[in-house]
């Protein structure tokens, strides 16, 4: 098969899969990995995201579908799963920690996980042993969904870097590699479709070839697969918060996409961006490089495909470079790509025909003297001065609060607290220092601005690459 069929199979498999309508498949199945590697590394975002997923299925009527999870350490009752309840703590305390201490790990505390319906510990036996057994039951034009949210490492191979590994409990990890052998258990004609939200998933790309390793060739298994984030990067949404509001992760948004709402049950503009009355994996891909503001630098396994067998021009070859015209990356664009390339350069203030350079300028590093460095928005500036101005009112007040272990500041959290409370909110600074602190949490921080152009540039080279396939094969019969 020549290398642009094998990309437009890729796409054509992209393009019409759909986890809410999948005509043509026999059966559904789905397998979700989660949970930490320990209880301090089992946070309750995790726990949350998988409850999100099994909402979403009720909710369009396939709940009763087969779905096998593995979740931290399985039924066992002991306190496996790290939570934060800030609220939970006295005002007093949360005042008292916010002005004179440290809000870290404020109202942290330990339970049991609440994902009902587990199979068992999330270990690699219990996994190998699903593919060995379960897995091999399923029928030719089946099609397995694999949801991983866990935490995830770099690879530890020097020889390959995309050999990244998803951490399971008691601080074990199953490889990409490893993954691969599974998967080749699966009978003939299985389809395969992966959304993994874990740091360095990326490596989870190149499970689309035998052995992971792209010089063995494509697997005859059709494998997809949607990650949050590049191979050697980490990945965003990790928290042991309760408030779902405050998740800014990659499957928060993917299945939102999916279900046409979001976690807060919120309904959310539909992304079908090409119309045809259905929102697709690629347009749910689409949507998250859209939205969210995370660090995040998503990569799906077609774009994986084309760093592999693609290139960008190296001179007098027919090729296109990767700093061609705007206008001509837009015409060669799917939909959904359009959507993503018009949305961010609004979003970046981008224009113009150049503005493939402009952004590639806007990622480069400014460095300073010995290392490199942020810069601080101007808005976290302003509500840290206006903090510490309160703070040294109160200190004069009670010079005491120089240490919040005095048995005055003691009490002024406990038999006083009513005093402290009145004293921080009656300043006459308070309700500027809450705005002060809201703006600054709103605003983009300098990284996650700068991995919006990154995902800016990818977009527009994968587009690129994708006509450069196709010129290559065209060559190649001559």
């Amino acid at each position: 098969m020549r290398p642009n069929l094998l990309l437009r199979s890729f796409l054509v498999s992209v393009l019409a899969c759909s986890l809410l309508s999948v005509p043509g498949w026999a059966e559904d199945h789905l397998l979700t990995i989660g949970g930490g590697y320990s209880p301090a590394g089992n946070q309750a975002s995790l726990e949350r995201n998988v409850l999100f997923f099994q909402r979403l299925l009720e909710e369009q009527g396939m709940g009763r579908l087969q779905h096998d999870i593995y979740f931290a350490d399985g039924d066992s009752k002991g306190a496996d799963l790290q939570v934060m309840d800030r609220n939970s703590v006295p005002k007093a305390n949360r005042l008292m920690a916010e002005f004179f201490g440290s809000e870290e790990n404020l109202g942290l505390a330990y339970r049991n996980h609440q994902v009902p319906n587990v199979k068992g510990q999330t270990s690699p036996a219990n996994i190998r042993d699903w593919f060995s057994t379960k897995g091999k039951k399923l029928k030719s034009g089946d099609r397995l969904l694999i949801y991983v949210t866990a935490h995830g490492n770099r690879s530890s191979n020097r020889q390959n870097e995309h050999d990244t590994t998803i951490a399971t409990w008691d601080n074990k990890s199953i490889k990409m590699t490893e993954l691969v052998k599974m998967l080749d258990q699966l009978p003939g004609g299985v389809e395969v479709v992966t959304v993994m939200v874990q740091c360095h998933a990326g490596g989870f790309a190149r499970f689309m070839f035998n052995g992971g390793d792209p010089d063995r060739g494509l697997s005859k298994q059709r494998r997809i697969g949607f990650f949050a984030t590049v191979h050697d990067r980490p990945a965003a949404g990790c928290t042991p918060e309760i408030d779902e509001a405050s998740y800014v992760e990659y499957s928060s948004f993917f299945w939102a996409a999916l279900g046409g709402r979001d976690r807060a049950g919120k309904p959310i503009a539909i992304p079908d961006y090409d119309q045809d009355g259905e929102v697709s994996f690629e347009e749910a891909h689409a949507y998250v490089i859209l939205t969210a503001d995370t660090i995040d630098l998503p990569v799906k396994t077609s774009g994986e495909f084309l760093t592999v067998h693609s290139k960008f021009s190296e001179g007098d070859d027919g090729l296109l470079a990767n700093d061609i015209d705007y206008s001509q990356v837009l015409e060669l664009a799917t939909a959904s790509q359009k959507e993503i390339l018009e949305g961010l350069s609004e979003q970046l203030k981008l224009s113009g025909d150049n503005r493939l350079v402009d952004a590639w300028k806007a990622t480069q590093t400014r460095r300073g003297p010995g290392r490199n460095r942020q810069p601080v928005s101007r808005g976290q500036d302003k509500s840290r001065d206006v903090r510490r101005e309160i703070a040294s009112d109160l200190k004069r007040r009670w010079p005491a609060l120089a240490n919040v272990l005095n048995p005055l500041a003691i009490e002024l959290i406990t038999t006083r607290s009513n005093e402290l409370v009145a004293a921080i909110e009656e300043h006459p600074k308070y309700e500027s220092y809450r705005e002060l602190s809201l703006e600054a949490k709103s605003m983009l921080s300098e990284q996650k601005r700068k991995v919006k152009f990154d995902r800016f540039l990818r977009t527009a080279d994968n587009v690129i690459m994708a006509e450069n396939l196709k010129r290559m094969d065209d060559q190649e019969q001559f």
